[in-house]
């Protein structure tokens, strides 16, 4: 490899090779003092260049793998001479920003850093850095809630990185100095980073500052490769279990001043779970140039994936097969481009200059099929469409000139319309019982000849009135938009210009109403003028009979179905309506308690498109000067984000896949065939940073820390919300059929023939009337200095003590103001009528955050800040036994969290405090041909304020509609955050059975934990019922028995998985190895929460192909659980082109 080192202190060359090649070169540092090393140019290997730098010294080396120790030359060795006496300390070197150029040794640094090489990655195999992390670090654990090995939530100490949006993150995570904690919801896509591209990574624990925003609990530091450093070329093709084929290439090479690498992962499987493939396609290379002083780094990083990760399943599911989903698809496809230009400049041998642009483009698309959980409040009755025999839909002509339908004009005398007059139908009208215009031709009580028969001119402002109330009504207008849902879209008209007798002049006002036939509408007597000559004549305007014959309710055949509310009811052979919730029947209505499963929607379709940019640039100056290590540095990064979603309503297959199919759901639900659009929302992110690090070590086993950086962040957020989600869920938008339907002619074939026979949908997804909140636009500003201070002390050679207190912020991410809890006291109308005491704006504006499904307004939150204070030690047994312990405690202020205000209302919100602590120990060793590696971790995650949430499964809350807290959960201080195991361990031990054959066993395991939604510790197995009316008519109430049952005990058992694996080197480069996963076969669960199963066993209601119950009241609050994949075996086979190196 090419290596390039200028004449200077021995130490410095021997640290710097360390650095560059990832060598452990340990020795005491009496024995290189006062000695300097030569310079070195060219192209060597490892070896070779250690020989040049002791050359004319009295040291030599010994190597063991990627161990070395520096030693002085002795006599020949004879049987008194013990190596091991010899006084060493490791010299690895930690880069202690995001960016290289500050390097400390861990003994130098207050803090349980915690480092995996690039040999290490390599030598693993694991499929994932969440994997990788699990069974290497202290005091991480992983939750599958997505159900996919790229999607894990990785925990450490109790503080998070996740894909999920909606998980307050608190780990902050770099590749190559770049944040990758996306800006929409500070998420990390770990399917993003190529592991075969890295060449180690730092995990940093507590608030330390230097890492910037969202280093909460600890920050992950990632190096990758570079053609230097990792020349060569490695190809890995491995097969197996699951489907599963990878095939990893990493390449790299130099020449002179310039060198490249590159790196490749092609990743396929089907997944050991139902519809669960994965594809995985990343690409990462490098150029770069050095020379003496100089080194510049060009990087592109390209990901294109596609994820299914059907998540979580009910514990009885699983029970019963392993393998199933509770729902699919889950589908997310990332994608990522990023370029990268790193440069450093070694002004002098203690000074230098590092620097970094980037840009950063992600965006994520996500298509989910969940169960349609409003169906349990749903109470809606069984429906059909029209039969091709009936016209739900009165249809008139209209071939006047006014765009009304066509009329005839009846004359009455006395214009109080009293029907005292002479006319029969006049009577009929104001008596409302005439129905008959054909048969009053025929009696002579009205004359054909009147048909559309010339108005006068003051009746203009009637017509023009009436057209306006019934505009969307008339077929040709191009607004078909009228809101069944709501009454007639205008009200009544009355000519403001009275008559001599005191009535008005005219008078227009649509009749009918729910069920109306078209005599109900045209036939109530409310069309009138008066005589402009007499006053004392009325002239009635009667429109014509529908030209489709027998409509309206008239039509329906009424021993099956009924039209109420413009839709036609099923009747069961009672001649009772069929609610489609059997739930929902009322005790002593007669109606089934089944339910009904045609046309009813039992999935939502969500879609979700984000789309990320973000631009920054860094610059650091470095001092490593013999007793100051300092940096100073600063920082830019600029991120904009958008973000789309919508929902439809769909059925379940019965594979329980969700599926789109309007013309097999109800007619009524508007949802099944027009996106209900739940926001739209763009923001941006400006964060501007000065940080600086000083390392003061005035004696040289005693070393002084000191850290602060200033951060300013502008978030601005432009949003729309749907509105009314609080009483407005997917079913509620819904359609009917029209009272009736203007034709711009004179037969069928001038109207519009979908109408005549389908309902018309909500005219808030049709563009007619908005359902979504006037764009709000709020702009917030945060700042902070955040410092830090520690200390380490190293009594002896093989014992390390430190301490530290470190304060780190987050300020809020664009989601989390955009889903904030705002609450500024707030009236129902702005008298203040109707509401007292006032309430929060966000309860009576009716938005609500569902993620990642809806956003609402966007109130201020305070950012975040977390405070923590460690003391541990660390140090060698013996040169071959290393151990380390620590104890920690973080404290949290203003923490956020996902909280809800009422059954359908949540948001984030501010809960106050909350505190991560405890102890991590590890101890790791080597004797002979054996090494092995233990660690252990306790990690007690509290919340430390009181607060509400909404919770719909927890047993312990109360669930009867009109006592206090209805569906609210109290969480009380002490209370144990969900998720995270008290007790964690992960154990590596390997074997050299010769030169060439290694055996490894790992063994991983983590304690009990609560489940999501157990926020209070308080749920249990229990079976409540009560009683409610489901009716708003005082005079007729329904009373409906609900019974709830708490099947499991809200509770993630602990487990313990062993994994193995063997490598046999073939020579020449060649090498396979045997991969076994849960080598015992061990059936466990990683995480789980509370949640509701509509495919529980029945009770009462009809059991669909997919396992729905169509009674809402038999379903059981269960716990999801994340299962563990099953006993899997893989087989590698390895290509190293220079192996020996």
């Amino acid at each position: 490899m090419p290596i390039r080192m200028p004449a200077q202190p021995l130490e410095l060359s021997l640290k710097q090779l360390a650095k560059g090649t990832g060598l452990s070169i340990a020795f005491d540092s009496e024995l290189t003092k006062n000695k300097t090393a030569p310079e070195i140019n060219g192209s060597m290997t490892a070896d070779e260049a250690i020989k040049r730098l002791l050359q004319g010294t009295d040291l030599q080396f010994m190597r063991d793998g990627e161990s070395v120790l520096i030693k002085q030359k002795f006599a020949p060795a004879t049987d008194s001479l013990q190596l091991n006496e010899v006084q060493v300390r490791a010299k690895r070197q930690t880069d202690i920003g995001p960016m290289p150029g500050l390097s400390l040794t861990k003994d130098e640094i207050p803090g349980n850093v915690q480092s995996i090489t690039g040999e290490q990655i390599k030598n693993a195999r694991s499929i994932s850095l969440a994997d990788l992390m699990n069974s290497q670090l202290q005091s991480v654990n992983v939750n599958d809630y997505q159900g996919n090995p790229f999607q894990m939530d990785v925990t450490y100490r109790g503080f998070t990185a996740s894909p999920q949006i909606g998980t307050p993150q608190g780990l902050s995570v770099f590749l190559d100095g770049i944040r990758v904690n996306e800006p929409f919801g500070d998420v990390v896509n770990w399917d993003m980073i190529p592991m075969n591209a890295l060449a180690g990574m730092d995990l940093f624990p507590g608030s330390n500052p230097i890492f910037g925003l969202n280093t909460l609990g600890g920050a992950l530091a990632m190096r990758t490769k570079n053609g230097f450093d990792d020349p060569g070329v490695t190809a890995d093709v491995l097969t197996g279990a699951f489907g599963r084929k990878q095939f990893l290439l990493s390449a790299g090479g130099s020449k002179g001043d310039v060198a490249g690498f590159v790196a490749l992962n092609l990743f396929d499987e089907n997944g050991w779970r139902q519809d669960s493939p994965s594809k995985v396609n990343q690409i990462f290379s490098k150029l770069s140039y050095r020379n003496d002083r100089l080194s510049l780094d060009g990087s592109v990083l390209y990901a294109s994936n596609n994820l299914v990760g059907n998540g979580l399943i009910p514990l009885e599911m699983y029970q019963q097969k392993a393998s199933s989903v509770f729902t699919s698809p889950d589908e997310t496809r990332n994608e990522l481009l990023q370029f990268q230009i790193a440069s450093a400049f070694q002004v002098s041998d203690t000074f230098s200059i590092t620097g970094q642009i980037y840009n950063r483009r992600s965006d994520r698309k996500a298509t989910t099929g969940d169960i349609n959980r409003d169906f349990a409040d749903y109470t809606g009755k069984a429906t059909r469409r029209a039969t091709s025999t009936e016209n739900p839909v009165c249809a008139f002509s209209s071939t006047n000139p006014y765009g009304i339908p066509d009329y005839y004009v009846v004359s009455e005398a006395f214009g109080d319309g009293s029907g005292a007059g002479f006319s029969a139908v006049a009577l009929g009208l104001a008596n409302g019982v005439y129905n008959n215009v054909a048969g009053a031709i025929a009696a002579g009580d009205i004359d054909p000849l009147t048909l559309n028969q010339t108005l006068p001119p003051e009746v203009a402002e009637w017509i023009a009135a009436g057209k306006a109330i019934e505009s969307n009504m008339v077929h040709g207008t191009g607004k078909l938009g009228y809101s069944p849902g709501n009454g007639y879209p205008g009200g009544s008209y009355e000519s403001p210009i009275p008559n001599d007798t005191g009535n008005p002049s005219a008078i227009y006002s649509p009749g009918g109403g729910a069920g109306a036939t078209w005599t109900d509408i045209v036939g109530d007597g409310f069309y009138y003028y008066t005589d402009p000559n007499d006053p004392t004549i009325t002239h009635h305007i009667v429109f014509a009979e529908p030209i489709n014959g027998t409509c309206g309710r008239d039509s329906i055949n009424s021993a099956t179905a009924q039209l109420v509310g413009r839709q036609i009811q099923l009747l069961d052979a009672n001649g009772v309506v069929i609610p489609r919730n059997g739930a929902n029947a009322g005790a002593s209505s007669g109606q089934s308690t089944a339910g009904y499963e045609a046309g009813t929607p039992t999935s939502i379709v969500t879609n979700n498109n984000i789309n990320q940019l973000v631009k920054g640039a860094a610059l650091q100056l470095n001092w490593n000067l013999e007793k100051h290590k300092f940096m100073v540095g600063a920082s830019m990064d600029h991120a904009n984000s958008t973000y789309a979603n919508s929902q439809m309503l769909g059925l379940l297959d019965a594979n329980r896949r969700a599926y789109l199919d309007p013309d097999n759901i109800g007619a009524e639900f508007s949802a099944a065939r027009i996106p209900v659009v739940n926001n739209d929302f763009d923001g941006m992110s400006d964060t501007k940073s000065l940080y600086l690090s000083e390392t003061f070590s005035p004696k040289e086993n005693l070393h002084f820390s000191f850290a602060a950086r200033y951060n300013y962040t502008k978030v601005v957020t432009n949003m729309s919300t749907r509105r009314n989600t609080r009483t407005l869920d997917l079913m509620d938008y819904q359609a009917r059929y029209m009272d009736y339907l203007i034709c711009m002619g004179a037969g069928l074939s001038s109207c519009d023939s979908y109408l005549l026979t389908n309902p018309l949908d909500d005219d808030r997804l049709l563009g007619y009337r908005d359902y979504a909140n006037p764009t709000e636009r709020e702009s917030f500003t945060y700042h902070k200095l955040n410092p830090s201070t520690g200390v380490t002390w190293s009594p002896n050679d093989k014992l390390n003590v430190y301490a530290n207190w470190s304060q780190g912020t987050r300020t809020p991410s664009a989601i989390e103001l955009g889903c904030a809890f705002d609450d500024t006291p707030t009236y129902v109308s702005t008298s203040g009528a109707g509401l007292n005491p006032p309430q929060p704006r966000s309860l009576v504006n009716g938005s609500s955050c569902t993620l990642p499904t809806t956003l609402s307004g966007d109130p201020y939150l305070p950012q975040v800040v977390s405070r923590t204070f460690e003391v541990g030690a660390r140090g060698d047994l013996t040169n071959n036994l290393k151990w380390n312990a620590s104890v920690y405690r973080s404290n949290l202020f203003d923490d956020i969290y996902f909280v809800g205000y009422s059954p359908t209302q949540s948001f984030f919100d501010s809960i106050g405090r909350t505190r991560r602590q405890g102890l991590e120990m590890g101890i790791s060793g080597k004797y002979g041909k054996a090494d092995f590696r233990v660690n252990y971790s306790l990690t007690d995650a509290t919340f430390q304020s009181q607060f509400q949430m909404a919770n719909q499964d927890n047993s312990s809350v109360n669930h009867i509609p009109g006592l206090p807290n209805y569906d609210m959960q109290t969480v009380n201080p002490g209370n144990r955050m969900p998720g995270i195991p008290l007790h964690n361990l992960n154990a590596n031990f390997g074997y050299q059975l010769t030169e060439d054959w290694r055996v490894n066993l790992t063994f991983i395991a983590h304690g009990e934990s609560f489940a999501r939604g157990n926020e209070n510790n308080e749920h249990a197995p229990a079976t409540i019922s009560y009683v409610t009316n489901k009716s708003s008519d005082v005079n007729n109430p329904v009373y409906v028995t609900t019974t709830k049952r708490y099947t499991q005990s809200g509770k993630t058992p602990g487990y313990g998985v062993f994994n193995f694996s063997t490598t046999y080197n073939f020579g020449k480069g060649w090498s396979g190895t045997l991969l076994i996963n849960n080598l015992l076969d061990k059936e466990y669960y990683s995480a789980s929460r509370l949640g509701i199963n509509p495919f529980s066993p029945s009770i009462n209601g009809t059991v669909g192909a997919s396992g729905w119950n169509y009674n809402s009241n038999d379903w059981n609050s269960t716990s999801f659980v994340a299962p563990g994949a099953p006993r899997a075996a893989w087989i590698s086979i390895r290509y190293d082109f220079d192996a020996d190196r």
